[in-house]
């Protein structure tokens, strides 16, 4: 859930974390392109902390309203693939560690 990989499409590394049904998802902030694509399964064991909220759109802040969970993402897995089994887009927010 970093910045690491550049847009194909417009070369900016700013990215976005995304959950669609059972899909994890980077896409671009700035254009909405789509980097990286795997199963959320494979980041359930994931000790990152983060804030999911209903995705408002690319390059959008999620108001307060939309939120899922918080928390380390091995212990919100759950409750956020409940938000996106009816294809709901949830962003994944990384929580600054102390």
């Amino acid at each position: 859930m970093t910045n690491m990989l550049a847009c194909p499409s417009c070369r900016l590394d700013k990215t976005e974390s995304i959950v669609h049904r059972g899909s994890y998802i980077l896409r671009c902030a700035a254009c909405g392109e789509t980097i990286v694509t795997t199963s959320f399964m494979a980041m359930l064991d994931s000790e990152h902390e983060c804030s999911a909220f209903v995705d408002p759109g690319s390059g959008k802040q999620p108001p307060p309203e939309t939120f899922v969970a918080r928390g380390l993402l091995r212990q919100i897995a759950t409750t956020i693939s409940a938000a996106a089994s009816d294809g709901t887009l949830i962003r994944l927010i990384s929580e600054a560690k102390d």
